[in-house]
């Protein structure tokens, strides 16, 4: 009899193949893309020579330079066995220009406040996870209002307020690309791995229940060592942008989708 998680490992791998979001035990398989988010899309004008800063080698802006922060809650989610977690990801459009181009966004950082779902989206996809506290935000019916934290540290505020119903998102979904790095043991400062990844909006596509758009804002604010001993470099290189011309809000609900095991090696 063939084992019913198949053959992805992750450490500690003494104990064989390892659940996860794309490795469900087989009397669960049907639950592999069950989940509803909900998601606020923010966005702001910001100077073109930082943010290029940010971008890895071989990537370029792409149109005004422009910072996106993206707030998703997700919840009943089947991996989980119908738990959720909430996300805060940092977006910046952006183009490959390697054997392929390739147009959409890099994300240079995703702040999640679950450990399983960081650790197997490092591991497995080479998403730049880590962790924060990401409370529900605030909803009075008329403003959203949120923020992130590590250890009571807010590092991110952000709000969206005269949100109206619209036909659909703004925007078609793009491309997300990755830098998947990770240290070679023993050999400080060398990689043992250092190379691209990508995701393309693929099946299932999630069911879109409902999409406002509104105004908004958000705003990273600077950290010392002794605040966030590990992530204070991340959070001032983005408390450090200047952040002007706001665009629009966008509240969307769906259900279902990926559960991205459609990301595959950049070259």
């Amino acid at each position: 009899m063939s084992d019913p998680l198949g053959q992805m490992f992750r450490m500690p791998v003494g104990f064989g193949p390892a659940p996860g979001p794309r490795n469900l035990p087989a009397s669960q398989r049907h639950r592999r893309f069950d989940k509803k988010a909900t998601s606020l899309t923010l966005s702001a004008v910001t100077d073109a020579e930082p943010l290029a800063a940010l971008l890895p080698d071989r990537m370029t802006l792409v149109g005004e330079p422009r910072l996106e922060v993206v707030v998703t809650l997700l919840s009943d989610v089947g991996w989980l066995a119908g738990r959720g977690y909430n996300i805060v990801m940092v977006r910046i459009p952006a183009r490959w220009n390697g054997e392929q181009s390739i147009t959409g966004h890099f994300v240079p950082v995703v702040w999640e406040n679950m450990a399983d779902p960081i650790l197997t989206g490092r591991e497995e996809l080479g998403w730049p996870k880590i962790f924060a506290e990401i409370p529900e935000p605030d909803d009075t019916g008329s403003r959203l209002t949120g923020s992130a934290r590590w250890d009571g540290f807010e590092f991110l505020q952000f709000m969206a307020e005269d949100l109206e119903p619209i036909a659909s998102p703004m925007s078609a979904a793009a491309p997300m690309i990755f830098r998947k790095y990770i240290p070679r043991t023993g050999e400080w400062g060398r990689a043992e791995i250092d190379h691209m990844t990508i995701v393309e909006p693929g099946p299932p596509v999630p069911e879109i229940r409902s999409c406002q758009a509104g105004s908004g804002r958000f705003s990273f604010t600077g950290a010392r060592w002794e605040d966030m001993p590990t992530q204070y470099p991340i959070v001032n290189a983005l408390a450090a942008l200047p952040l002007h011309a706001f665009g629009p809000a966008v509240l969307l609900d769906t259900s279902g989708g990926s559960d991205v095991s459609e990301q595959r090696t950049l070259r």
